[in-house]
């Protein structure tokens, strides 16, 4: 009696294989989105040692630095060239105006002389101005004071003498009496008793007529006749000014 084997299946020779667990199969669910698969891409491999590299990330650092370097040096030359161009406009125009400065010096050296005897002429018109600030035509003066004289009545004798300010027997009698200049005393004589009055009132109305300083008296008689004696006062009206007019032209 033949006894037949029969051949294992490919079933019974392959060992079971071990079902995953649900843990391993989330980890490896994980990993596969984590790692998309790349299908046809192109082998790459990277055989640059890291000094190399390195070196080339130095030299573009250095290239930017130099860039900056260069633009620096650009603009620190152009103030500089703006800054010497405006000393040299400058000192151009420094000089032409001192040009212009030395040119009026050298005008007026040729007018100089003209100038000093301009001068002269000035201090020589002001001194003439001064010198007859003061100035009074007596004679005119007293033909005026001659012509007020009453009828019958004859000057004797006139003293004229000007008045300080301040000092003087008029400021100090009769210091509401106007200003005077200068003082006439007159001395006139008369047969008959002078309308001494009426004479005064005459001689308010002469140039500079400042009033009549008091006492003003009649002495006399009628055989010996009368003698008066008054002392006229004179303002500045009386004064000239022939060349203060000039002056102030």
């Amino acid at each position: 009696m033949t006894t037949t084997t029969a051949a294992p299946t490919k079933e019974a020779q392959e060992p079971p294989v071990p079902r995953p667990t649900k843990g391993t199969r989330a980890t490896k669910a994980q990993k596969a989105s984590a790692a998309p698969l790349a299908i046809g891409g192109v082998p790459r491999a990277d055989l640059l040692p890291p000094e190399v590299r390195a070196a080339y990330k130095g030299k573009a650092m250095v290239r930017i630095l130099l860039i900056l370097v260069v633009t620096v040096a650009v603009i620190v030359a152009g103030g500089v060239g703006y800054a010497t161009i405006r000393s040299i406009s400058s000192q151009a125009f420094l000089q032409l105006e001192r040009d212009r400065s030395l040119d009026l010096l050298a005008r007026q050296l040729d007018f100089a002389e003209a100038k000093q005897i301009a001068n002269k002429v000035d201090a020589a018109t002001a001194s003439r101005a001064l010198g007859t600030a003061t100035e009074i035509d007596w004679r005119v003066y007293l033909d005026e004071v001659s012509a007020t004289l009453p009828d019958g009545v004859g000057l004797t004798q006139l003293v004229i003498a000007p008045v300080v300010a301040g000092v003087g027997d008029v400021a100090v009698e009769n210091p509401l009496q106007q200003a005077a200049v200068a003082t006439i005393t007159v001395t006139a004589t008369s047969v008959t008793v002078p309308d001494v009055e009426a004479w005064f009132d005459d001689l308010a109305g002469i140039t500079g007529f400042a009033g009549i300083a008091p006492p003003a008296t009649v002495a006399g008689s009628p055989a010996d006749g009368y003698i008066v004696s008054l002392e006229l006062l004179v303002n500045d009206q009386a004064y000239l000014s022939r060349f203060q007019n000039e002056e102030e032209e």
